[in-house]
């Protein structure tokens, strides 16, 4: 009789205890989308654990202490794939890739020589801290993910606007929008016994929570005269169930096959607050300004634009795959001629993110979704 094929409990799958419903097409698609991403890891990813361990080990305690949920763990990893020196095109440094005044103000110094936010453990404090601080402005550890990535201003302003305070039903930029699902994915790596040690690898492994306090002591993070701090150790896969690479292949394909069960038949539709149709291309390069007009009315706060009202945007961007980032400026009232300023980002109606694919022939007459 064939082994059965292992699977995700989806109903099960959460983030800090918050349920992920990945009973909703679009978000079980996007989970699929990442760890698709991340499958690159998963034959890499008994090395990952053995590299992470000591991190964790470190980690996991100053967490509980703090009463910032484990799954935070995995921030750091992505961030900054345990680099202490690491630094981001927008100057954030370190394991948590703290910026400059964020930094400053959970304690740390950033003083040459002296930049704290490459010290594992003070870092880890300080990002208990602000995590704390978030959840104390959110109210929800999901939304404190996507404001770490995104600022918690930008997810106030969005929840204000939206009128609820689900995350997987905002629209977000590409980055912060795929943030939350890249953790998750990890997550889904690190947990997931599909992805554990072979037979050889679990019988010489010993006890693998004190392995990573050694390995911990030899890297400095541990005194052997520190209280025994309490942490979970990474899990494995039993003696008896070992993992070869072609395996691991089947498993991530089961993995997907699994989340894209629920869903629907059809690709998922993410409607815009507004649509609008083109009716004057500009160039295709960065700074170019197109013409748009609306194909419906709608009210933007105190402002009630209507059909036919001239929405103009400019090109923010073009990406290596050819998506167009737009970003509308203004709208002219085509009863009153009067300026409405306001700002809306044209997204990709098959992922609800930004950019959104070229057609092969611009002309007028393309219908452009269009989110706050």
């Amino acid at each position: 009789m064939p082994k059965p094929r292992p699977t995700v409990g989806l109903t099960r799958l959460h983030f800090c205890g918050e349920t992920v419903p990945t009973e909703q097409g679009d978000v079980s698609t996007k989970l699929a989308f990442a760890l698709a991403g991340s499958s690159g890891y998963s034959s890499h990813v008994n090395g990952l654990k053995a590299r992470s361990a000591p991190y964790f080990a470190v980690i996991e305690p100053i967490l509980s202490k703090h009463g910032v949920p484990n799954d935070f763990k995995y921030l750091p990893l992505i961030e900054s794939a345990w680099q202490s020196n690491a630094v981001s095109s927008a100057g954030a440094v370190g394991y948590w890739q703290f910026m400059d005044d964020t930094a400053q103000d959970m304690g740390l110094s950033i003083a040459p020589g002296n930049d704290e936010r490459t010290d594992l453990r003070k870092s880890t404090e300080a990002a208990c801290r602000y995590l704390q601080f978030l959840y104390r402005k959110l109210g929800s550890w999901t939304l404190v993910a996507a404001a770490y990535n995104g600022g918690v201003g930008m997810v106030q302003r969005k929840i204000t606007r939206v009128g609820h305070r689900d995350y997987y039903a905002m629209s977000m930029n590409a980055e912060t929008g795929y943030y939350l699902y890249r953790i998750l994915a990890m997550k889904e790596l690190f947990t997931n016994p599909t992805y554990g040690m072979s037979t050889t690898m679990l019988i010489a492994s010993g006890n693998a929570y004190e392995r990573e306090r050694a390995q911990a002591r030899r890297m400095g993070w541990l005194q052997d005269e520190e209280p025994e701090p309490v942490g979970i150790p990474i899990e494995s896969l039993p003696k008896a169930a070992g993992v070869s690479a072609r395996a691991e292949a089947i498993a991530m394909d089961s993995v997907l096959n699994e989340l894209l069960k629920s869903k629907s038949v059809s690709s998922p539709v993410f409607l815009g607050d507004l649509s609008a149709k083109l009716i004057r291309a500009g160039q295709l390069k960065v700074g170019q300004s197109w013409t748009f007009s609306l194909t419906e009315d709608v009210q933007i706060g105190e402002d009630a634009l209507k059909t036919g009202d001239a929405l103009y945007a400019v090109v923010d961007e073009i990406d290596a795959q050819g998506n167009l980032f737009f970003r509308a400026t203004k709208l002219i009232s085509s009863e009153t001629k009067s300026v409405i300023p306001l700002t809306l980002i044209a997204m990709n109606p098959a992922t609800g993110f930004a950019g959104i694919p070229r057609p092969k022939t611009i002309r007028p007459g393309w219908v452009v979704q269009w989110k706050l």
